[in-house]
């Protein structure tokens, strides 16, 4: 697929907002992409600028958000929220360690009671991001192993570790009465993800958190994505879900049988498409080609 320059900076904007992952180069982008608020239903919405999307619970009574963006953009995160609420954030979760949805918590530490995340999720913050002062990080004060929840007025959240997937410490935030659940970056939706092993991603790990995500949820249940092809599909349903976990099954697949006809990784890594993926499109630059790479690397490593 022919990837043009304009559409290139529009997915790094979107995608990383100039600050993302260790150890993988984006461009910084020229111009801004606008915040933007949407409300999805029982007071919980998205908000949409830079980086990973945000979701937010907010009543007069309770503000709960999960992920935090950048400094910037968090900023204009609470400013808008001052227009439904005029609380302080009575818990601040992050899904995973990624820059895009923690930077933000230094400038959201001084409205958040709590900053909640998963044990492996604070642990890989502090291990990727914590010796570099030009990068200044608040991490989670409560962290928890398999499951934490929560009643909030007329909500029940909870968070549950489903295990390593697209990083080693990420977890699904469910607003129960609404049945609506934030899957951080479990899904990138109808684009490819970004794999991150040197966070302990893992795909063959990342295919069965999906499949207990599918059983845990019902096809009632609307899902948030971190990212997806455009702002239009950072919401979706449990078909969504299915539709992420058999482009890994279908990732697995291809690779295996490649390097069973004796294939060498340069081959593999090259190949003009994934089968069944032909038409899905990148968000960053060389995304396909990272698949195949870090599909080829954990399959020969057993």
């Amino acid at each position: 697929m022919k990837v043009t320059r304009k559409d290139f900076l529009k997915s790094s904007v979107i995608l990383t907002g100039g600050l993302f992952l260790p150890g993988f180069k984006f461009l910084n982008p020229l111009q801004e992409q606008k915040f933007k608020f949407t409300d999805l239903r029982n007071n919980i919405g998205i908000f949409t600028e830079r980086g990973g999307t945000i979701g937010y619970y907010a009543t007069k009574d309770v503000l709960v958000v999960v992920d935090s963006q950048f400094p910037d953009t968090a900023k204009n995160l609470i400013e808008g929220l001052k227009q439904k609420t005029d609380r302080k954030i009575d818990l601040l979760f992050n899904t995973h360690h990624h820059g895009d949805h923690t930077s933000g918590n230094v400038f959201l530490k001084d409205y958040a009671v709590k900053i909640i995340a998963h044990e492996n999720c604070k642990a890989l913050q502090e291990k990727n991001y914590g010796n570099n002062p030009e990068k200044p990080q608040a991490y989670p004060n409560i962290t928890f192993k398999n499951k934490w929840t929560q009643n909030l007025g007329k909500e029940k959240v909870t968070a549950i570790y489903f295990g390593a997937a697209h990083t080693g410490g990420d977890s699904v935030i469910h607003f129960e009465k609404a049945n609506i659940a934030h899957l951080g970056d479990l899904v990138f939706n109808k684009t490819y993800p970004y794999i991150d092993p040197n966070g302990g991603g893992s795909i063959k790990g990342w295919h069965n958190v999906l499949g207990k995500v599918i059983k845990h949820f019902s096809k009632d249940t609307l899902f948030i994505f971190g990212h997806a092809i455009n702002d239009d599909l950072l919401t979706g349903s449990i078909e969504d879900v299915k539709e992420m976990q058999n482009y890994f099954e279908a990732l697995i697949d291809f690779v295996s049988n490649e390097i069973k006809k004796g294939k060498t990784k340069e081959e593999i890594i090259n190949s003009s498409s994934i089968p069944k993926y032909e038409n899905l499109k990148e968000r960053f630059q060389g995304g396909k080609k990272m698949n195949l790479e870090r599909a080829y690397d954990q399959l020969k490593q057993g």
